[in-house]
């Protein structure tokens, strides 16, 4: 049966087309094997062609539809073929609606039956504001794809920013559907206002919030007396699809996706048939890109809202096992769509044929792990073994460069977003070999583990230190440093992050096998580069790239970037900002952040390759407050006879640490001596200071290792010139010298820090972010990164001896170090190791995070009573005086 509606003239003559079509449909049919199917009962053929401007629309937004469905033997569902007749006219937009405001975008577009009929989404995106363009584009095509859909575009910052028409949104929805949401105040304003609408898709965010998730009769409530999480039936199932050991099971979930739907269509069970929808709608999101989000958001308005999704060609003929010779029916179908099209070439426009499907198109795969490069677009080498003997093929003249082992988000790498190769990219130009390994997310540590070695495990394993590992790949490769562009635990990654620490110890275990170092260096997700040069990093920021990282022993954690502030005048008023040509939004990096990476992990892993001999190392003792002999002390600890130990340990090992004292005073009596030289000016041309080791820097020279920038900032804050502060400075001019006092000791070299110079008011510098440090300070950590050649002493490494210096509490951002922070530009590239009371956990923190130090921990000592010293004890005696005087007073008094 055909209905035909058409108020043009040409009716008759599209009504013989349609028969045409009709009669060659049916044939095809027959001939593919679905005879049975067809009787006059069953064969349902709907024929909708509209010409001109009419107001109504076809389902499809189009201008003509013709669709035919019939029953296909021996499969369930309906196999239908869809035709579409198009028009030039820009009716074909009537019905659709995109409306922004904010943040946010609101798509739609009614359906045959009116607006009436909708099916109402709300996404939000978390931890990945960056996608919400790519969200943006899936809900337009999704909703030119399906008509009656409506989908709003959040991001979790709307939270804040537009909480009334997010509010409302929710209020008439009918799907919600959020991603990597964590922060505690936005989980509870979501929580109060979610719980009424009907389905519910929440994907690695906060278990509070993840238990939420209803999909009919499935849901991830907490059960009495047990943990939020997935339901049992789930876990059972994630248990065979990963390995034996506990901290793989999240990567069992990665894998179960890829064949879960598909084995749960075929148990004819609601609540199995509700667990597959939620699974496919998680396969979808997971595997990330375009074309996958876009079929997810049309499935969710098929299978919850009853409405009819039209797929491309491509998508259907996909999701049938198509491409080009197709076999059955929807082979058929598609000779039958080719041959159709044909007949429409002239003024009726451009035809256009889909096969709607029995399933929805498949999930556009691409592996959960792997390795990319940015000369090989689109390609995925399945294992480093691979990618190094086609790296290396490709480029010969690298072999013998650090290979450096970099993770990378999988979605990130599928969405084809810029940063990555721009990181790789920069990386070679710095003569470094990266190795681009991205992965979920949850399963950092497997690639850790099982695909990156290093020449210590191996030799570990031989001598029995480390056990061997039953699941290293023979195609792993040996790597010289880790970076981490995801942060998070390194087990379990975002997953994983609800229990801090729980898994530490693996972590530990994986990474002291490899010992190499481990950084975490990555651009912020969540937050713009604008607040961040600005206040600095925070709220649940800081707690990806910082804290939970550093519980497993993360160094030198570096934010590469940010998401861009679209504030142009901003940008181009600092001067590692300027010339940004990404929208806001997107992910942009930061040069100077990229360099001060590169820089670190050369000096950490060249220090590796040097021999112990020719290591030189630079000791910072303090001074401070300076003037009343505090000089080579230390909160809670021993300086002279710890740093005795310290070089007679170097000494030990191979280090070349010269003549050393035999006591620990004079060891620290031949510091001070120098240290005074410095701040006095007097003798500092004595042969014996410059053979001892004392260091001086001219002025001329500071200016060249500063650059002109910072030189002009000092030298603002500090009289107009680097040798008017009058502290440490000897002459005028640019050949006036800056004393840096400090003792040599074969290559080992021990100074004091310098004073803060401000006297009177020392806090000023550490909570003025204008100040900066004063010439003196400057040199003196120039001195000991700038190498021998260029005039410094040319320091591997520098050793901050206790607990506390003045240098990570300089003038900069609070957190996220940029490149006109004060620690950042006096620690430089130098490896820092900072030995630190355990008891100050807090103030350790500055340092490892804003002074980059690998924290050395050391126990507090015992508590005794201290007793009383120098005028205390006088004032004791004093006090017992008095006491008896007035007690033989008040006794003459009573007794006169």
């Amino acid at each position: 049966r055909f209905r035909h509606s058409d108020s043009s003239s040409s009716g008759e003559e599209s009504l013989v087309v349609m028969e045409r079509f009709a009669l060659l449909a049916m044939l095809a049919m027959v001939s593919a094997g679905c005879a049975a199917a067809f009787s006059p009962s069953t064969l349902h053929g709907v024929a909708s062609l509209r010409r001109g401007k009419a107001p109504a629309l076809a389902p499809s937004g189009r201008r003509g539809v013709l669709s035919l469905s019939s029953p296909v033997q021996g499969q369930r569902g309906t196999v239908s073929l869809r035709m579409t007749l198009a028009d030039s006219s820009a009716a074909s937009e009537e019905g659709k609606k995109e409306v922004s405001e904010g943040g946010f975008r609101y798509f739609a577009r009614d359906s045959p039956e009116g607006p009436s009929k909708r099916f109402r989404i709300v996404l939000m995106a978390g931890f990945e504001t960056f996608n919400r363009e790519l969200y943006k584009q899936a809900a337009a095509q999704a909703v030119e794809q399906c008509a009656g859909l409506e989908i709003f575009v959040f991001t979790d910052a709307d939270i804040d920013t537009h909480p009334e028409p997010l509010g409302e949104a929710l209020e008439g929805a009918d799907a919600f559907f959020a991603s990597l949401i964590f922060d505690f105040n936005q989980v509870n304003w979501l929580s109060d206002r979610i719980k009424a609408i009907p389905h519910r898709f929440v994907f690695e965010s906060a278990l509070e919030l993840m238990s939420f998730t209803q999909v009919g009769a499935f849901n991830m409530k907490a059960q009495p007396g047990k943990k939020q999480g997935m339901p049992p039936a789930v876990k059972s199932l994630l248990s065979k699809f990963s390995s034996t050991r506990e901290e793989d099971r999240l990567d069992g979930y990665t894998s179960f996706l890829k064949v879960g739907p598909k084995v749960l269509k075929y148990i004819p069970v609601d609540k199995a048939q509700d667990m597959r929808r939620w699974l496919s709608t998680y396969s979808y999101w997971n595997a990330g890109g375009l074309e996958n989000v876009v079929t997810m958001l049309g499935e969710l308005g098929r299978e919850l809202g009853g409405l009819s999704p039209s797929y491309p060609p491509a998508a259907a003929a996909s999701a049938a096992g198509g491409g080009e010779g197709v076999e059955g029916p929807l082979g058929a179908l598609q000779w039958v769509a080719g041959f159709f099209s044909s007949l429409f070439n002239g003024d009726a426009g451009k035809v256009e044929a889909a096969t709607a499907r029995i399933s929805a198109p498949e999930v556009k795969e691409a592996p959960n792990r792997g390795l990319v490069h940015h000369e090989r677009p689109g390609h995925y080498f399945a294992t480093p073994r691979e990618y190094v003997e086609w790296y290396y093929g490709r480029f010969p003249e690298r072999k013998g460069w650090k290979v450096v082992g970099v993770l990378l988000y999988r979605k990130h790498v599928v969405s084809s977003l810029p940063y990555i190769p721009e990181l790789t990219q920069h990386m070679e130009g710095e003569g470094l070999v990266p190795l681009p390994f991205f992965i979920t997310g949850v399963d950092a540590h497997i690639a850790v583990r099982d695909s990156l070695t290093s020449p210590y495990e191996r030799g570990a394993v031989a001598r029995g230190e480390v056990p061997a590992n039953p699941t290293l790949s023979p195609d792993a490769v040996d790597v010289d440093a880790v970076v981490s562009t995801i942060g998070f635990p390194l087990v379990g990654g975002p997953a994983g992050s609800m229990e801090g620490a729980r898994q530490a110890d693996l972590a530990k275990q994986i990474l002291m096998a490899k010992n190499v170092p481990y950084f975490v260096a990555a651009p912020l997700l969540i937050q713009d580069v604008k607040s961040w040069y600005q206040s600095g990093i925070g709220g649940l920021q800081s707690v990806v790239l910082y804290s939970l990282p550093e519980l497993d022993g993360a160094i030198d954690a570096i934010p590469l970037g940010g998401l861009c502030c679209g504030d142009r005048e901003f940008c181009n008023s600092e001067r590692d900002l300027k010339s940004c040509s990404r929208e806001a939004g997107e992910i942009r990096l930061v040069k100077d952040r990229l360099n001060r990476l590169t820089q670190r992990v050369h000096k950490w892993t060249t220090l590796r390759d040097k021999n112990e001999a020719e290591r030189r190392v630079a000791v910072v003792l303090y001074g401070y407050p300076p003037g009343i002999g505090a000089t080579g002390t230390a909160a809670l600890l021993n300086v002279p006879k710890s740093l005795l130990q310290l070089l007679q340990r170097l000494q030990m090992e191979g280090y070349n640490v010269g003549e050393l004292p035999s006591d620990e005073e004079d060891l620290l009596r031949l510091c001070r001596e120098a240290d005074e030289i410095a701040d006095t000016g007097r003798a500092y041309r004595n042969e014996q200071y410059k053979e001892g080791g004392g260091g001086t820097v001219t002025v001329e020279r500071l200016e060249g290792w500063m650059g002109k920038s910072d030189t002009e900032r000092v030298s603002g804050n500090w009289g107009g010139s680097l040798d008017r502060s009058g502290i440490r400075t000897v002459g005028s001019g640019s050949a006036a010298e800056l004393l840096l006092g400090g003792r040599q000791f074969g290559n080992v070299w021990v100074g004091v820090q310098p004073p803060l110079g401000l006297p009177g008011d020392p806090m000023r510098l550490l909570f003025e972010r204008d100040m900066t440090p004063h010439p003196q300070y400057v040199a003196f950590y120039k001195y000991l990164e700038n190498s021998q050649k260029e005039g410094g002493f040319g320091a591997d490494a520098v050793v901050h001896f206790g607990m506390h210096g003045t240098e990570e509490w300089l003038p900069g951002t609070p957190l996220g170090n940029t490149g006109e922070c004060w620690p950042d530009i006096l620690t430089g590239s130098l490896p820092n190791v900072y030995i630190y009371a355990a008891n100050n956990p807090s103030e350790s923190l500055l340092a490892k995070r804003r002074g980059y130090g690998t924290l050395v921990s050391h126990n507090v000592p015992p508590y005794s009573r201290a007793g009383l010293y120098k005028e205390l004890l006088s004032m004791r005696g004093l006090l017992a005086d008095y006491e008896e005087t007035a007690a033989r007073e008040k006794g003459r008094g009573e007794g006169g």
